[in-house]
């Protein structure tokens, strides 16, 4: 007995959409599993906070960029708004006012990197970098201008801890993204895309 084409269609559709969730929330729960832990071995004291900085800057990053190259733009999207979150819950942004200023600097990270690279189908073209430096470039200018008009609204934190916070949110954030890039980039060679 022959499965009409439309049924066959339907259950392809149901099993790529359960993959793509899957892989979403596996991308996700270790994004935020790691920040937890990279932050909870780590002490956040000086001059320990900088190393906290890169590898949780870079962990996140990769899975903003994992996710988008390897499972679309809206599993990028996902982890790009509960990242923020996790940060807060950990401490790790001061004010929930930053929140809503991290999702969308990583926003334009995803979404840039996106629209650069979903025509080129492969983690080794030259447009992955371009649209991973446009991304980094993008969310580094945003950051820099957001969390430093929030932090000069913030009268109650010692000057050097607003100082860190500042360069917390600069020239580290170029430095993360490209990072995770470089990191995803060898990671989703060995990963088939679900789109």
């Amino acid at each position: 007995m022959k499965i009409p084409r439309q049924a066959s269609s339907s259950q392809e559709e149901r099993v790529k959409t359960t993959k793509y969730i899957t892989r979403a929330a596996i991308v996700l729960a270790l994004t935020t599993a790691l920040q937890f832990a990279i932050r909870e071995f780590i002490p956040s004291a000086p001059p320990f906070n900088f190393v906290s900085l890169f590898l949780v800057g870079s962990i996140v990053n990769l899975g903003l960029l994992l996710a988008t190259e390897t499972t679309g733009l809206w599993a990028g999207v996902i982890i790009a708004i509960a990242a923020p979150v996790t940060a807060w819950l950990q401490q790790h942004l001061v004010s929930p006012v930053m929140i809503p200023a991290v999702m969308a600097g990583n926003l334009l990270l995803v979404v840039l990197f996106w629209l650069v690279t979903r025509k080129s189908g492969s983690a080794d073209s030259w447009l992955r970098w371009i649209g991973l430096g446009m991304g980094a470039a993008a969310k580094m200018a945003f950051l820099y201008f957001a969390i430093g008009a929030i932090v000069g609204t913030l009268t109650k934190f010692p000057v050097a801890v607003t100082a860190f916070i500042r360069f917390s949110f600069s020239w580290p954030q170029f430095v993360t993204a490209v990072i995770g890039g470089v990191l995803s980039s060898l990671i989703a060679r060995r990963i088939k895309p679900i789109f």
